[in-house]
């Protein structure tokens, strides 16, 4: 079973034919970093094992669910019939972090719950009822919220104005959101454990960004599901950066969530004080959801 970022408007595990491949293949351009390197490993699999099946399960197919005011994008309709649309990722990563919730408490499953998938790439998630209604990134890994080197979601004049200024050469202004904005476009480098211990007022300011931009967010999602039960922290930064927890938690006392300091020092699974909502910091894994769709698809 092979992880595909993008997969547009399918869902659930497919085997990987000419027709899905070629389906694929088209969303490419809207996940660069990913998409061309899983699906030429994927083939180089086929080739070297064409004996067996090969599938696929998408990080888009979680989002299957996006409420529609979520999903439509507010663009002129004939862009919405080319599929430009929120699609949502990290799918993967954010059912394996409400399987590891669940089998803790299953009332995760009953009501409002936020999720914030925090790494290499960054997303927030709203859950309603056990399931995907709404999220921050949209037609490609590159929306939301920042990232260690991703811009997130900019002004669109930034865009156009970025592009008139370098001849519009889109390869090369693509190439600088990927790689060189987020945390890395303000402190120099995108690595959350160098940039918290650095009293430089670019690693500061990138901190403190990222910190907020999360926790705005967290906000944000909430007020489309009518609430907040339970908050999960999973990825790279979210379950492994304490601080950096306290800091998006601090922010957020208003709607009623207290960390037990000790508990997130160390590393707990569940790390809230029992006042408000349950807060939690998980660690995914994502192969063993692409077994349970590989179970499913045969």
């Amino acid at each position: 079973m092979h992880r595909i970022v993008h997969g547009g408007n399918l869902c659930g595990g497919h085997e990987l034919d000419a027709a899905i491949s070629a389906e694929l293949e088209a969303l490419a351009p809207l996940a660069p970093l990913h998409q061309p390197a899983a699906l030429t490993v994927a083939r180089a699999a086929g080739r070297r094992w064409p004996q067996s099946r090969h599938g696929v399960a998408f990080d888009t197919s979680f989002h299957a669910s996006l409420a529609p005011w979520s999903r439509r994008l507010p663009i002129p309709t004939d862009w919405d019939a080319l599929g430009v649309r929120r699609y949502g990722f990290h799918g993967l990563a954010f059912a394996s972090a409400l399987r590891e919730v669940v089998a803790q408490d299953a009332t995760i499953l009953h009501g409002p719950a936020v999720f914030a998938h925090l790494g290499g790439g960054c997303s927030v998630c709203a859950v309603k009822d056990g399931v995907s209604r709404d999220t921050t990134m949209s037609l490609t890994p590159l929306g939301g919220v920042p990232g260690p080197t991703r811009s997130g979601d900019l002004d669109p004049g930034v865009l156009l104005y970025m592009l008139r200024q370098n001849g519009g050469d889109v390869n090369a202004t693509e190439r600088r959101l990927f790689h060189a904005g987020g945390l890395a476009g303000i402190a120099g480098h995108g690595d959350m454990r160098v940039l918290l211990p650095d009293s430089e007022p670019s690693a500061q300011l990138a901190v403190e960004l990222f910190t907020v931009r999360i926790a705005q967010s967290i906000a944000a999602m909430a007020t489309g599901i009518n609430g907040l039960n339970h908050l999960v922290f999973s990825g790279g930064i979210g379950h492994r950066a304490a601080l950096v927890r306290a800091q998006i938690v601090a922010r957020l006392e208003w709607l009623g969530l207290a960390l037990d300091t000790d508990l997130n020092n160390a590393g707990a699974t569940r790390i809230d004080a029992r006042t408000g909502p349950g807060i939690w910091s998980v660690a995914v894994d994502e192969e063993r959801e692409l077994a349970e769709s590989a179970l499913v698809w045969l």
